[in-house]
């Protein structure tokens, strides 16, 4: 796990600093806070994506500065209720951006419905978050399904260090062929220059630059 260095902002309260996140921020931001992300795509027996489910592991200079900001006994340990309130701030404060998570089916973005809690656990010196998002309607395993997990203001990193951390689960597992597509920068920017004016980015939104970046799990269905 990497370490990094604070940015003026994070001497807010840590968690608070983590909602200040969804700001936007200039486009090609470098990104303060680091997490190695897990996704599995559960399915059912009846050939439908059930849900999304999604793991953070924060790194270690953030999670022990949410011990410093959050630890209200002073134990250098976070109990119950401390790990609730956690929770209960980032749960409100990322489902204004679907909690990182996209999809789409052949191209056309499927809405998501949010979950109703954030779980949050420390473990190892690592704060962990952990949590399933399922499709607003119906989503059958047919077409081309591609999932991206990533944030759109580029101030956090959710980084899937192995492609097994980005794998199709359950019953109808076998009915897919999953890719894992890691961009390329130096080949994002040349495939985009002319895009890439004063004029983009005065009218692009940060979900839609920093989506050309994202590693995506891309699932190929019959």
């Amino acid at each position: 796990m990497r370490t990094m260095t604070l940015h003026s902002k994070w001497r807010l309260p840590a968690i608070a600093a983590f909602a200040a996140m969804l700001v936007p921020v200039p486009a090609l931001a470098h990104p303060h806070v680091f997490a190695d992300a897990r996704l599995e795509v559960e399915t059912s027996a009846d050939g439908r994506v059930s849900e999304f489910r999604n793991v953070w592991r924060f790194d270690e200079v953030f999670s022990s500065s949410i011990v410093l900001d959050f630890d209200e006994d002073s134990n250098m340990e976070l109990d119950a209720g401390e790990l609730s309130k956690i929770s209960d701030l980032v749960t409100h404060s990322l489902a204004e951006f679907d909690y990182y998570t996209t999809v789409s089916i052949d191209g056309r973005d499927v809405e998501i419905a949010l979950p109703e809690r954030i779980n949050v656990a420390f473990q190892d010196g690592q704060l962990l978050m952990f949590f399933a998002v399922v499709p607003k309607e119906e989503l059958r395993l047919t077409g081309k399904i591609a999932i991206g997990v990533f944030d759109p203001t580029m101030y956090a990193s959710l980084d899937f260090i192995h492609d097994e951390d980005m794998v199709i689960t359950g019953e109808s597992a076998s009915r897919c062929a999953r890719k894992v597509v890691r961009p390329d920068p130096d080949e994002v920017m040349a495939q985009n220059q002319e895009f890439l004016t004063e004029a983009f980015f005065e009218t692009t939104t940060n979900n839609d630059f920093s989506k050309l970046f994202a590693t995506r799990l891309e699932l190929d269905c019959k």
